[in-house]
């Protein structure tokens, strides 16, 4: 047990001191001590003490270790995060608890390793490997699983995409402008292109500016489909090209981009299937048809003569 102790020692002195050292700025302190004091003044003690204990506990702990080790992840990792969980529809979660989260798990999990190790008294040396490799399951399962969550998000808009622009440009020749066609489909269409649509509506209602805002949902989604689509509404706005035509191109170009993805998965499907049929079909099949034949050649020709089993039977006596 004494390794197990003098791990979990040096992870602790050496979090205490990345924390120590992490400062803070001035303006962030002013507007975080604004934020706590407004806080402070519109939630009663009542409705605090209401709250679950861990809501009161840890959630407040959590949060000051994330903006504590805000100050040490470099900021190109922060906005990398940031956009992978816009992408997988996480716009409003913190990427620096993500992070935290993150290497917290992969720390707990090498740490569960290296105590389970320790109890059933494996070599050191297994321990360290088992430790490593359990925290870089840990470190290595949320990226995967938030790439998982991109894909999905970004086939479901992708297969929404054509009827939505056919909504769009019906609403736009039935006389409604771009921004109030679009609410209509943010209504009548659930789904995770709705919910960028609500965010770019939201946006402009807050004083933002049209372009930088449809901009945005291209970025945020990352599919070249809508990029190039907010990139053409973003065109006929500046030039007064009429709306209605551009939005009827761009539901053609966008079905004819999904069937050249269709048939470019088709043509891709054989080579795919090459290596289960090598590897698991054509094995099974050569037992199936070749093995009563190597049976018989080997009981026939291979195998050894030994004494006969079959004789007539010796007389007593002899």
């Amino acid at each position: 047990m004494e390794p197990l102790l003098i791990g979990l020692l040096v992870f602790t002195t050496i979090l205490t001191g990345v924390m120590a050292i992490a400062r803070r700025n001035p303006e962030y302190q002013v507007v975080a001590a604004r934020l706590t004091h407004i806080r402070q003044e519109h939630t009663s003690r009542a409705e605090v003490l209401a709250l679950p204990f861990h809501r009161r506990a840890f959630i407040p702990l959590v949060a000051s270790t994330a903006r504590l080790m805000g100050k040490v992840i470099p900021p190109r990792s922060i906005d990398a995060v940031r956009s992978n969980l816009a992408r997988a529809g996480q716009r409003y979660a913190d990427p620096v608890a993500w992070v935290l989260l993150k290497w917290a798990r992969a720390g707990l999990l090498g740490g569960a390793a290296y105590g389970a190790g320790a109890l059933l008294h494996r070599p050191l040396p297994l321990q360290a490997v088992s430790a490593f490799a359990f925290a870089g399951l840990g470190y290595l399962w949320p990226e995967l699983a938030i790439r998982r969550k991109i894909r999905q998000r970004q086939a479901r808009i992708m297969r929404e995409l054509p009827e939505t622009l056919d909504l769009l440009t019906i609403s736009v020749e039935a006389g409604l402008g771009l921004d109030q066609a679009l609410e209509v489909v943010a209504t009548r269409r659930p789904g995770p292109l709705a919910e960028e649509i609500r965010a770019y509506l939201e946006e402009v209602r807050l004083g933002g500016d049209r372009h930088n805002a449809l901009r945005a949902i291209g970025s945020r989604t990352g599919l070249e489909e809508l990029v190039s689509f907010t990139g053409a509404l973003i065109q006929a706005m500046e030039f007064g090209v009429s709306i209605a035509k551009v939005l009827r191109i761009q539901a053609s170009e966008v079905r004819t981009l999904r069937r050249q993805r269709i048939e470019e998965r088709a043509m891709k499907t054989p080579i795919k299937m090459l290596f289960p049929i090598i590897f698991l079909i054509l094995p099974a099949v050569f037992v199936v048809v070749g093995g009563p034949g190597l049976i018989r050649i080997y009981s026939e020709f291979i195998k050894p003569v030994g004494p006969a089993r079959f004789g007539p039977p010796a007389v007593p006596g002899r």
